[in-house]
């Protein structure tokens, strides 16, 4: 069964970089801050123009305990895969200053070592660090995130006190978190994020495979059945690090699936831009169009809601091309979509 595992997977794994393994090789301030409830917060600010008045971004990835580079060795090769990509930073640190944090416990880089290159199941094979586990969930990223946006607010220039919280996968559901909890943040970018409760993703697939011939309906309904099993068991014990579920803690499921983003995104009046793929498996669109409809019922105006029909959870559409499946990447057009929008709002 891989939907829960695409569930929290990151639009990184078809995005291989070689971009270097210090945060000054991506432009790339580094900073620290030692909170004595939180521990310690590693956070990185684009250098170019950092003295100039511009707008703040601040990033939040879905990259659970993963660090922001990780190289992947195989005998004498090696790859690099960026959970916080750097074309997402280039593209916008030419108009904005871009900030982003470390994970609890967590290099900046770090290294993999495995017998064969196989991106998906090497990121399945990387354990986090042991602070990591201890502090996983959306609290911590959500506070320590706030204590960073606080600093950088007296730290750097930003031209009108515009603060852009965005968020990718189920970061979107950190920088919605994020926004409800810091009032300094003026502007909300959620993509390929949900609003619904994130177990829920995995019925809905199940649902959608049966009603499109690809199971049963009774075969269906046994997975689904033994999903409410192992959620059970989870809400039972939400804050345990010592059991685990598809490569995560009880504690981290615990926290994402309790949190559910809708509740945050009505009470917001900010500009909020949604986008989401109408393929993707891991955050079904399904999810979000019903936050459409929700700010529909409430006759809120503050959502921008987009789709790119076609296109899955690593911004890929696949088509077939002489008998053969391509894949198109809409990464570059879903960072120009975002990037207008809020030099519109």
């Amino acid at each position: 069964m891989k939907i829960i595992t695409l569930l929290v997977s990151l639009c990184i794994v078809q995005t291989l970089f070689a971009q270097g393994i210090l945060p000054s090789d991506w432009g790339l301030r580094a900073y620290q801050i030692n909170d004595e409830k939180l521990g310690r917060i590693d956070f990185y600010v684009t250098e170019k123009g950092i003295d100039q008045e511009k707008p703040l971004v601040f990033m939040v990835s879905g990259s659970s305990g993963l660090p922001i580079m990780l190289v992947i060795q195989a005998g004498d090769k090696s790859i690099q895969i960026g959970t916080i990509p750097p074309d997402q930073i280039t593209a916008c640190s030419e108009k904005f200053h871009v900030a982003f944090i470390g994970k609890a416990g967590t290099p900046f880089c770090d290294t993999l070592r495995a017998e064969e290159f196989n991106p998906m199941k090497n990121l399945e094979e990387y354990r986090p660090s042991a602070e990591y586990v201890q502090k996983c969930g959306m609290e911590w990223e959500i506070q320590a995130s706030s204590i960073v946006i606080d600093s950088l607010f007296n730290m750097i220039p930003i031209s009108n006190n515009k603060i852009i919280a965005m968020g990718f996968s189920e970061g979107g559901r950190i920088a919605t978190g994020l926004a409800t909890e810091n009032k300094k943040i003026t502007h909300l970018v959620s993509v390929i994020s949900g609003g619904l409760n994130q177990f829920y993703s995995s019925i809905i697939n199940y649902r959608i495979d049966a009603a499109t011939g690809k199971m049963t309906q009774q075969e269906a309904q046994v997975l689904i059945d033994s999903l409410f099993v192992t959620y059970k068991k989870i809400y039972s014990d939400p804050f345990n690090t010592d059991k685990w579920y598809y490569g995560h803690p009880y504690k981290r499921w615990g926290s994402f699936c309790t949190d559910i983003p809708l509740d945050h995104l009505v009470k917001l009046d900010i500009p909020i831009f949604f986008l989401n793929g109408s393929t993707d498996r891991s955050t079904p669109i399904l999810e979000a169009d019903y936050v459409k409809l929700e700010f529909l019922r409430l006759g809120k105006t503050n959502l921008t809601y987009k789709v790119l029909p076609g296109v899955d959870h690593s911004l890929y559409e696949v088509v077939m091309e002489d008998g053969k499946e391509k894949g198109i990447s809409h990464r570059e057009e879903a960072f120009k979509m975002i990037i207008n929008w809020i030099e519109l709002n």
